[in-house]
């Protein structure tokens, strides 16, 4: 019994005589497939679909709309796109006919069709594509359009630049012969058989026709033997004949076009056999450059200067020339097919053994533009794979697309550009774009507007390395990039512009570049004015510069900065950054006494440096913010807001948190220049056990603070020196000192307790003995500063002071003597 299939054929594709709608024809089939192979049209009926478009007005980017409308419509093969910008064009010249006043017309189709460049001569692909993009610059609408819609547009418009390319070889490729019609189908398939290459070449040109003609897919692609001879011939003949090359690719090009048939023309093994026809081409021109000193880039420039009259081409130039010519055709064609193929990630990977990278890599030399677009936007997509990034690397990627910034093809260098945007991820690849000299090419994209968010997504990454920051300097990166964040009035529309900004304030010579003349008073008040948390992240970034005279320029502006802290509308982003800017600013001649009665701000931070009241982030500014608040004037203030002792319980808190240890340290810091915050942490806490205990600890920087803070208070009361120095030595030699202490033959270490601070019931800080303290962490070093030198026995101990012995208590078996210290001999 025969199978009765129902098939879809497209028809017509018109505008409404009075609507914003798009009319598709098309006919349903039912088609019974007969034993024998053969199909019969059992019955057809015609129906149509309307695709709405409202949103059409004079300001809309027709190609990119078409591409959406194609992209969703099913109905509507890709190779009808140019067709339905037509229509699309035709309603938006009768809507401004129709709509009253004077308005600008409409751009025309062929405006469009304009851009294309001709593949019959590599030198002139490039003026005309140039040509082309002013005037698509000029029809073009100017739009704001978000970054999806531009996206959109720049995918639309490569995607159309193909399909004309494709057609463009096509109609070279057809001028060799007469019309193709399918009833002779069997003719041009005997023609496969024949000896003599021009026969074969002719039927494969004729049936290359068939194949650009969709309606005949189903015939084509169901003949038994048709595909497989194709697959043959092009694997045998490939090397004898390069127009028989191009015409079957030609084929099989147009069939990968449909992702359905991607697993037919895999199963003929037609990708491997590309693959090696393109690595033959490449291998005959590198060996016509060696033998005779004739490279494809020389040819066109050649070709280049004859348009313009400078030179003539003489037969062997001529002869060279269109082989060329005929080479790139077949190269380009190659490379679309195997990009359509690629879809499957599984499919690509078997291309990527095959050396597809290497083969995209030498593309580059070409001279061709529509083949560099090709080759460069097949490389993006590769380069988003680790292995793949890394073969690019071997093949010095970077020098072969760096002479290509700038050029005066748009869509070339926007290719080129994104290309360079994701292999800048790999640091070693970013060393060789700043050696090579991108970051002044970039800085010169910046201000275009087609190229702004690349360019500066590639700086972003190129200032991630602290060693490429200071390169900015020397180039106009930091007016323009001042100008843009002036000119922005949503700074989240512009992620690249900020993560830029921020990334380059972190270096002190930009940062003074930034505020040279009157840029810093204008962007502070842009940021208050928009209360935008990004540029006060920018505005924190120049804040943090030891710079004394960036600091200064905020003077003026700290009471606002307060006020705006104090807002009851205020996010916690901004609250952040704000709050954090205030925290770098140490500026000793400013009067923060008065700042702090003015706003009652000690019992505003109070708030807001509980433990558990706010998030870590902002309690980690509230902490440095402390630091800065505390001089002269202000000590009696903070200690009676219970800030000081506040500080004290977060350091317990927070132990585990370097960041947080190091800056409620350095807050102590602060408190220990100053009578009355010293008195309280010294009476009123357990800060010196603490601090002692620090000095211990991984982070250098807390170490540092921490010996800062004891030597202050060593300084400025004799009797916690004495003190002090005694917990130094009994914390630096703990392990020695219980080693010691042991009773005969309990040598051994024993366990040393790991971790910040003293646990509570380690030391009696209410009574008892205040002058021996036990060991208070893990040490390493001794201080013995404060050893007695005079001779003695077990009772000369390091001090006259009671409460020490010879022996620690013991009966003087586990003593030492004056000597051994003195070498440091540990028993």
């Amino acid at each position: 019994m025969a199978e009765v299939k129902k098939k879809i054929k497209p028809g017509a594709i018109e505008a409404h005589a009075s609507e914003l709608t798009i009319l598709v024809h098309y006919e349903v089939q039912e088609v019974s497939m007969l034993p024998d192979g053969t199909q019969e049209v059992l019955s057809r009926e015609a129906a149509e679909k309307k695709i709405s478009v409202k949103s059409l007005s004079m300001n809309t980017n027709v190609p990119q709309m078409a591409a959406e409308i194609v992209d969703k419509c099913k109905l509507i093969h890709p190779s009808k796109t140019g067709l339905v910008e037509d229509v699309l064009y035709q309603m938006q010249n009768r809507t401004s006919q129709a709509s009253p006043g004077p308005s600008a017309p409409a751009p025309h189709p062929t405006a469009t069709v304009a851009r294309s460049s001709t593949s019959s001569n590599p030198a002139p692909a490039v003026k005309a594509v140039e040509k082309s993009s002013k005037k698509q610059l000029l029809v073009a609408p100017a739009e704001k359009q978000s970054r999806i819609e531009a996206e959109a547009a720049e995918r639309a418009e490569l995607q159309q630049r193909r399909q004309q390319q494709t057609s463009q070889i096509f109609k070279v490729q057809q001028k060799q012969y007469e019309n193709a019609y399918l009833a002779q189908l069997d003719d041009y398939i005997e023609g496969l058989y024949e000896e003599g290459m021009p026969a074969k070449v002719k039927a494969t040109g004729m049936i290359a026709q068939l194949f650009r003609n969709t309606e005949n897919f189903a015939k084509l692609l169901s003949h038994e033997t048709l595909l497989q001879t194709l697959a043959r011939v092009l694997k045998e003949e490939s090397k004898r004949s390069i127009d028989l090359t191009i015409n079957i690719v030609s084929v099989f090009f147009s069939v990968s076009n449909f992702t359905q048939f991607h697993g037919l023309v895999m199963s003929l093994q037609v990708g491997a056999s590309t693959m090696d026809l393109i690595d033959l081409e490449i291998k005959r021109t590198e060996h016509r450059a060696s033998d005779e000193g004739i490279s494809p880039a020389m040819v066109a420039q050649k070709a280049l200067e004859a348009t313009q009259g400078q030179v003539q081409l003489s037969d062997r130039e001529k002869k060279l020339l269109a082989l060329i010519q005929k080479q790139d055709r077949l190269l380009y064609i190659a490379f679309y097919m195997l990009l359509n193929l690629a879809e499957d990630v599984e499919v690509e990977r078997k291309m990527k053994k095959k050396n597809i990278v290497v083969y995209l890599v030498k593309m580059l030399e070409r001279s061709n533009v529509e083949l560099l677009i090709l080759a460069t936007t097949f490389l993006k997509k590769l380069s988003i794979y680790k292995e793949n990034k890394e073969k690019m690397a071997e093949c010095k990627i970077v020098e072969k697309l760096v002479k290509f910034v700038p050029v005066l093809n748009d869509v070339l260098l926007m290719s080129v550009l994104r290309l360079l945007h994701n292999l800048s991820f790999d640091v070693s690849l970013r060393d060789d774009m700043v050696k090579h000299g991108l970051i002044p090419k970039s800085v010169e994209l910046m201000g275009v507007p087609r190229f702004q968010p690349v360019a500066l997504g590639l700086l972003y990454h190129v200032s991630m390395d602290d060693k490429y920051k200071s390169l900015f300097t020397f180039t106009d990166a930091i007016p323009k990039m001042y100008e843009m964040l002036m000119r922005v009035t949503e700074l989240r529309n512009t992620p690249e512009l900020i993560a830029l900004a921020v990334n380059l304030t972190q270096n002190p010579r930009n940062a003074e570049v930034l505020c040279e003349g009157d840029r810093f008073d204008r962007l502070i008040k842009r940021a208050f004015q928009t209360c935008d948390e990004l540029a006060f992240k920018v505005l924190r970034n120049l804040s943090q510069q030891d710079s004394g005279a960036i600091k200064r320029r905020f003077g003026p502006y700290v009471e606002q900065m307060v006020l705006l802290l104090k807002a009851p509308e205020i996010t916690a982003e901004l609250f952040v950054e704000v709050l954090g800017t205030l925290a770098n600013l140490h500026i000793p001649e400013f009067d923060f006494l008065g700042l702090v009665r003015k706003h009652k701000l000690l019992e505003f931070v109070a708030k807001y440096a509980q433990p558990g009241a706010v998030d870590d982030d902002i309690l980690l500014e509230v902490v440095m913010f402390v630091g800065v608040l505390c001089n002269e004037g202000t000590a009696p203030m903070l200690v009676g807001s219970g800030l000081v002792k506040t500080l004290f319980i977060l350091m317990g808190d927070k132990k585990e948190d370097d960041e947080f240890v190091l800056q409620i340290a350095f807050s102590f810091h602060k408190f220990m220049m100053y009578d009355e915050t010293r008195h309280a942490l010294l009476n009123n806490t357990q800060v010196v056990f603490y601090l002692v205990d620090l000095l211990q600890d991984k982070n250098k920087e807390v170490r540092r603070v921490a010996d800062a803070c004891l030597d202050i208070i060593m300084d400025t009361d004799e009797e916690w020196a004495v003190r002090i120095r005694n917990l130094k030595f009994e914390s630096f030699n703990a392990e020695w000192i219980e080693t010691v202490s042991l009773p005969p033959g309990e040598g051994g270490r024993g366990a040393v307790r790991q971790g910040r601070g003293l646990d509570e019931g380690e030391v009696d800080f209410n009574g008892g003995d205040t002058q021996g303290y036990p060991p208070s962490g893990d040490q390493r070093n001794g201080d013995f500063d404060d050893m007695d030198n005079s001779t003695g026995g077990a009772e000369g101990g390091w001090g006259a002071e009671e409460g020490y012995d010879g022996g620690y208590g013991g009966d003087g078996d586990g003593g030492y003597d004056e000597e051994e210290m003195r070498r440091g001999e540990y028993v």
